[in-house]
């Protein structure tokens, strides 16, 4: 009983002794899917795609948030696009993929210029200030 007792500890803090990895996919092709997986962690995760070796930079794409440990997606972004994988947990454990490089298609009539598949968003632009003539 002791023994099943220490394993079952061990099992589950597992997860929390590996962290969170997430694995860098081969062979990115613009308009073809591509699976996104990673293992560890704890669920919710939110995924995203940073520029390439640049992990404190804005996301160039925004994915929902999941609950599982992959995600197919359509490559919807231009080839020649270099990109890290961010992968960040419930706990805020985040993990990177190596760079990838988006490489050219044969089809390119899915190219989004949406870069978050999170939602829908809108924003006004709104100018402000004033301007005041001089004498010349």
């Amino acid at each position: 009983m002791k023994f099943t007792t220490i394993f079952v500890a061990l099992v589950s803090a597992a997860p929390a002794v590996f962290g969170l990895t997430i694995n860098t996919p081969a062979d990115v092709v613009e308009c073809q899917p591509i699976l996104l997986s990673w293992s560890g962690g704890q669920s919710p995760y939110y995924l995203t795609l940073v520029p390439g070796g640049q992990s404190m930079a804005s996301p160039i794409k925004s994915f929902p948030t999941q609950t599982g440990t992959s995600y197919t997606w359509n490559v919807d972004l231009q080839a020649n696009t270099i990109f890290n994988i961010a992968l960040k947990d419930s706990t805020g454990a985040t993990a990177y993929s190596d760079i990838v490089t988006i490489a050219a298609g044969s089809d390119t009539t899915c190219l989004n210029t949406a870069v978050n598949e999170g939602g829908a968003s809108s924003g006004t632009a709104v100018a402000s200030g004033t301007s005041t003539p001089t004498a010349g």
